[in-house]
Parts: structure tokens; sequence; C-alpha cells
């Protein structure tokens, strides 16, 4: 069975070399209606790991032998991204191949998927929920997405198609070492900024809405959202909440705030948190720790956290706490 070390190792489902096991576990986790084992058996072996997070699940597999494995409809699109070895894959009587280091087109939500691999074959594998797709891409537009959403049947193999493999495989990298440390805010931002992404790497039936010149937003409409930030600093930032404050599409709002203010409305709720992080170590006590006030004000990562810090306010955050730690 697989021994290598692997991406989201702290979300093992199965690791195997019984078939019988193996079949179990791809059906109960992911769905699978068939699974067979080609060839010589004696080799088998299966290495799963599974991050399932609100809107987007990140599955990593590595087979040992060649395996065929069937997936009926799903209220999901997929993308799988080769690591390594070969396969292909058959949608709508449509087949593709997987090439070592390539990706698929998106394999889209209520089609019956198959799956081919030849021996020693890894992939990482992206999830999105549907409602997901629809909720964001509406949030972007300003606008109902009153129609499906279709994503293009070609691979693309454009130099923004790179950036989002390099996106998806540094956050399971991210995840997997501190993901049990995120806050819930910080969770559910990594997840919005993968799924926003997706959406604008893809060519779908959508991609003319978020090409063309978005409507002027209004400093007005700047000011109500810098407002709502700093009343929601501590929850996600919620881009279709921030839509409705606006009254304008999220590229518009986007737009506007780089007009007026030079950055971007992600941007003022780093300075906000930041802001609220050096109150919380200024005003700390024996049992503060600066990761976790970073993590309570939404930084994932707190080598970032620091750096964003002392860029800000000239000095690491270990330094005010320790300036502002009470006498013994």
């Amino acid at each position: 069975m697989p021994s290598r070390s692997s991406l989201l190792s702290r979300y093992p489902v199965i690791r195997t070399s019984d078939p019988a096991f193996a079949r179990n576990r791809l059906c109960k986790v992911f769905g699978a209606t068939g699974f067979d084992i080609g060839g010589d058996r004696s080799g088998f072996g299966v290495q799963a790991n599974h991050l399932q997070m609100t809107g987007l699940a990140l599955s990593y597999c590595d087979f040992a032998s060649d395996v065929s494995t069937d997936f009926g409809e799903a209220t999901f699109v997929r993308q799988i991204f080769n690591i390594q070895g070969s396969g292909q894959y058959t949608v709508d009587g449509r087949a593709g191949d997987i090439a070592p280091g390539s990706w698929t087109m998106v394999l889209p939500q209520g089609r019956p998927v198959r799956l081919d691999f030849k021996g020693r074959y890894r992939q990482l594998v992206l999830r999105i929920e549907s409602a997901a797709l629809h909720r964001h891409l509406a949030a972007l537009i300003g606008q109902e997405v009153s129609r499906d959403l279709v994503f293009d049947d070609n691979v693309d193999r454009s130099p923004a198609m790179d950036a989002l493999r390099r996106r998806i495989f540094s956050f399971a990298t991210d995840f997997n070492e501190r993901g049990t440390f995120f806050s819930d805010l910080a969770a559910a931002e990594v997840e919005r900024m993968v799924i926003m992404k997706f959406l604008m790497c893809h060519r779908h039936s959508y991609t003319q809405f978020l090409l063309r010149e978005p409507l002027p937003a209004g400093s007005s409409a700047v000011r109500r959202v810098e407002e709502f930030i700093e009343a929601n600093w501590d929850k996600p930032i919620d881009i279709e909440a921030m839509v409705a404050v606006a009254n304008v599409s999220a590229r518009s709002l986007f737009r506007q705030f780089k007009r007026d203010r030079g950055y971007s409305p992600a941007d003022f709720a780093k300075r906000v948190r930041l802001d609220r992080a050096r109150e919380m170590l200024e005003h700390s006590n024996e049992r503060t720790a600066v990761i976790q006030v970073a993590l309570k004000c939404g930084f994932q990562n707190p080598g970032h956290f620091a750096r964003d810090f002392r860029l800000t306010f000239g000095e690491l955050p270990s330094e005010t706490l320790k300036r502002s730690a009470p006498i013994a």
C-alpha cells in the first residue's frame, strides 16, 4: 500500500491494501458507485485523505495499482489535478486523458463520471458545491444567476489555470499544517478566496459578465462598506453582505475601493483586524499569546501576521506583548 508522505495527511480516510475495505470507504466517503481493480491484485493499495469544508472539499488519492471508479450524479463540480501517473476520465460519453502534471476540464454536477487510473497514480481533487458557486458568482456580477452555470468543456492550459493550481496546492499544504488552529473566520475566508479564484480563472457561461467593465459604485458605497467591516471585523468577510450594503456588484465595489482608497475591502479589513490585534496585545495578561491573538483576529499564518504587524506598527507583535505585559 502507498506509504509516501501525502497532501492533507492530517485528514486521512483510507489507507489499506484490502480491496473490499477500499471499495466500502470510497463509496461511503466519496460517493463512488463502482470500483474495480485491474491487473495483479497483489500490489494493490489505496491511500486517501479528505478535507471537507462548507461549500468546498479537497481530496488527495494515491493508487498503487490500476483501478477504475464510477461516480453518480452529484451536487458539486469537481476538477482533478494530476500529481503523478496517468489516467482517464469519462463524462457524458466524452473521454479525456489525465497526463502527469495536468488537470481535467471542470467535471459538471449532475453527471455520472468514470475515472480510470494506471498504477502509481496520485491526484488532488477540488470539489465545489454548485450552490456555493452560484452564491459567489451572483455577488461578483451583481445580479441573480438565473440560468445554469456551465463551464467550458475544453481543458484550459492558460497561465490563469497554472495560478489556480498553485493556489489550490498551497491551500492544501497550508491548511494541513495550520488548519486545526484556524478560527472559523479564517477558514471561511480562505474557502471564499479559492471559490472566487476558481470562478475568475475558468471560462463559463457567465464569463462575459466578469470581463465587462463594472459600473461605477460611488464613494458613498465605499464608506458604507468600511463602516460595515468595522462593525463586523470579527466575522468572515461576507461578500454578499457587502454587496447588499453597497447596492452594487462586488467587481464595482472592488474597483471603487481601488480608485478611492488605493486598496481593496480585504486590505481594509486586514488593517482593522491589525488594529484590534494591537489593542488585545496592549491589554494583555499573563495568559495572552501572540498566536492566539493572531488566530482570533482572522490571521491564519502567524508568520504573515508578524510581518504585517511590523510593517504597520513598526514593531513585532511579540515586542508589543512584551512591552505591555503586566509587571509581576
